[in-house]
């Protein structure tokens, strides 16, 4: 004879979970990159920003031994990264970005940046400013596709992990 799991019948009552018994949901209010803040060398470049993120790295070590391969952390590099309209204004994107480029071809000078998810907020608890310093870096002057608009690319790696700043 072989042991079967009982089944369940249309006659057997079935445990039913309402609504009511569930926890209610968490208050949520996901970022929409429709009003960040963007400054990258003092100069507010929000209004030329199409993209932005701060992201990180992570390099892990390899080691192999006769035993297998094992991972280990290892160090994290943070970069700024950046999609803005090109613009050859005064105090715009090729001014801040080529002056940043250059001070630190002749001096080693750090440029500094701020960005938040929204220009229309002050800094706060929900609205953090994520500030740091980049070692600025070649990037293209000027392209596009025809009927589009010039876009500058930048990946600027930060000298130290970004700091959050909420006041």
């Amino acid at each position: 004879m072989v042991d079967r799991p009982e089944t369940q019948t249309d006659d057997e009552p079935t445990a039913q979970v309402s609504a009511a018994d569930l926890p209610g949901p968490a208050t949520t209010a996901p970022v929409m990159m429709v009003d960040a803040y963007v400054e990258i060398g003092g100069a507010n470049l929000s209004c030329l920003g199409i993209e932005v993120s701060i992201e990180p790295e992570n390099k892990p070590i390899e080691l192999t031994t006769f035993c297998g391969v094992k991972d280990y952390p290892g160090p994290t590099k943070w970069h700024l990264k950046a999609k803005l309209a090109q613009d050859f204004t005064a105090g715009s994107t090729d001014a801040t970005l080529y002056a940043a480029l250059q001070a630190y071809a002749s001096a080693s000078t750090l440029c500094a940046f701020r960005v938040r998810p929204y220009k229309s907020r002050p800094v706060s608890v929900t609205n953090p400013s994520f500030e740091g310093s980049v070692i600025p870096q070649p990037y293209t002057l000027f392209g596009g596709a025809a009927g589009s608009a010039s876009e500058v690319d930048i990946d600027w790696i930060l000298n130290a992990p970004p700091t959050k700043v909420t006041t």
